[in-house]
């Protein structure tokens, strides 16, 4: 059976070399041709990273409620010792622990190297892994330190920006054969991004095998990973079920906390249906390629060498991920063709561009609502949260309208003042709701001042569940005690497209 990690060791190694090849051909096809000086621009992206290292786990400290003193009475003392003879066993320092009091579980690491690591866990992870998936977790996250993932994706992030910077750099140098070098950097610099994110993905895999070498096995580390991604433990007797998330966090947290969770059939027993997604559906892919996380269903086929049947699912998933990919972008390609038409004229007068070609507002406006009603339907039916997991044709194009209701037991970024997201538990499972305004400060309003009050409390949630790398529901509104908060960003996009196509009609026969 092949060795999943030997492989992601040699994609790893390939993609670092690759990434560096791209960036050496660039900078020295430009000195040695052009003998042009590109150190002011490295030197500006050397500070940019270096300054993001240096700062972030300072900001981390300041902007996320982290509990770092008596964090014993939260963690059991064997998973305490589990972890000061694992550092003892590899060499490392034992990394300074940290808690935060949230019921939406996380796990996470930051620092500059090993000698002044955090590992950070929220009370919810506590409450629902055993000790023995507790330590595989954390093990998980030793291997970040071990590694020195820090300064690993902090070194790898310098290749785009250093090739963005001879971009800028050439691009305005339009008669000579200088600016087909710098179109060829800023391909490279796109590339390189891809690049980059890949190389985190085999960071992660990296880990997970660090984890289950310690442990002796991935099995502890295979079902922490199933109650994270697919389900929870049963719920104690007065006591709320939470889920959680794993993650490695290069100093910022990123999109892993992004999570939802339903109750196991058995014990530990994996729901194939879920797993499947992860690995046939088209849109799992698209967003593991753009992730800087593996998509979950992968990271448990590389612990255990699970195999899953196979079927025809993918290509009816083809069809679909097709037509939502043409109705997502019909808006944005409109738009770019009347900005290339408007380029290709005179380009000095918007006004004019409208006048003459008013219908473009109207095809313009048609885009925009071909799009929301494709997306945004209005059958709510209420669901559970375990009904809408098992729905394999869920995307993040195409919503699918629903109701839910449970508690609020958490924030969508635990320990973030003023996170905005919510975590609702139904009985079935957990899922992350997604509230969104038109204006980013209104959520930020939202997280300071209003969702206190929803904490621990039930609530009535209309809106629409997608999935891309992990499932989510989009908010609409929110019902609590007859009262009802809702996200008018939709509504906004609904009149704004109708004023197009109204507007280029009317302009049309003046």
């Amino acid at each position: 059976m092949k060795n999943y990690y030997k492989v992601v060791l040699r994609k790893s190694i390939v993609l670092l070399t690759l990434s560096f090849g791209l960036l050496f051909a660039v900078a020295t096809t430009l000195v040695w041709k052009y003998d042009l000086s590109i150190w002011f621009g490295v030197g500006i992206s050397f500070a940019i990273v270096f300054l993001q290292f240096l700062l972030g786990p300072m900001i981390i400290d300041i902007f996320y409620d982290v509990w770092f003193e008596n964090y014993d009475i939260c963690i059991s003392k064997n998973v305490l010792e589990f972890i000061e003879d694992s550092c003892r066993e590899y060499n490392m320092p034992t990394p300074r622990i940290g808690i935060i009091k949230d019921g939406n579980p996380n796990a996470f690491t930051y620092g500059h190297i090993p000698r002044n690591a955090r590992i950070v866990v929220t009370t919810g992870l506590l409450d629902i892994l055993n000790e023995e998936e507790q330590k595989a977790v954390i093990a998980h996250e030793l291997g970040h330190i071990k590694h020195y993932d820090f300064i690993a994706m902090m070194i790898v992030s310098l290749i785009p920006m250093i090739l963005y910077q001879i971009y800028i750099r050439t691009k305005d140098k339009k008669s000579d054969v200088k600016y087909l070098i710098g179109l060829g950097a800023y391909g490279a610099y796109l590339l390189s991004g891809f690049l980059v994110l890949g190389f985190s993905r085999m960071r992660e895999y990296y880990s997970d095998n660090f984890a289950k070498e310690i442990m002796g096995e991935g099995e502890a580390l295979k079902n922490a990973l199933i109650k994270i991604a697919y389900g929870t433990t049963s719920r104690e007797a007065n006591k709320n079920p939470r889920t959680s998330c794993m993650a490695f966090t290069n100093n910022i947290q990123n999109d892993a906390w992004m999570l939802s969770t339903y109750k196991l059939e058995g014990d530990n027993k994996l729901d194939e249906k879920l797993i499947r997604w992860d690995l046939k559906n088209p849109w799992a892919k698209w967003y593991e390629i753009n992730s800087t996380h593996p998509i979950t269903g992968k990271r448990i086929i590389a612990l255990n060498n699970i195999e899953i049947e196979d079927n025809e699912s993918w290509k009816k998933g083809l069809g679909n991920f097709l037509l939502e990919a043409i109705i997502n972008m019909l808006p944005y390609s409109i738009f770019f063709m009347g900005l290339i038409l408007f380029i290709a004229g005179d380009g000095s007068s918007s006004y004019r561009f409208i006048k003459e070609k008013p219908l473009y507002l109207s095809i313009l406006g048609l885009s925009i609502l071909i799009k929301y009603y494709f997306s945004y339907g209005k059958r709510y039916e209420e669901k559970s949260i375990r009904e809408l997991l098992e729905m394999e044709d869920a995307s993040p194009v195409k919503g699918i309208p629903a109701i839910l209701k449970g508690k609020v037991i958490g924030k969508g970024i635990p320990g973030l003042f003023y996170s905005e997201d919510l975590v609702v538990d139904d009985g079935t499972g957990i899922m992350l709701v997604d509230y969104r305004q038109p204006l980013k400060i209104l959520q930020w309003i939202f997280g300071l001042f209003e969702l206190e009050k929803y904490m621990e409390k039930e609530v009535e949630i209309i809106g629409w569940y997608k999935r891309s790398s992990k499932p989510y529901f989009v908010c609409k509104y929110i019902i609590f005690n007859g009262e009802k908060a809702q996200c008018f960003n939709y509504l906004l996009t609904k009149i704004f497209g109708y004023l197009l196509l109204a507007g280029g009609v009317i302009l049309s026969i003046m």
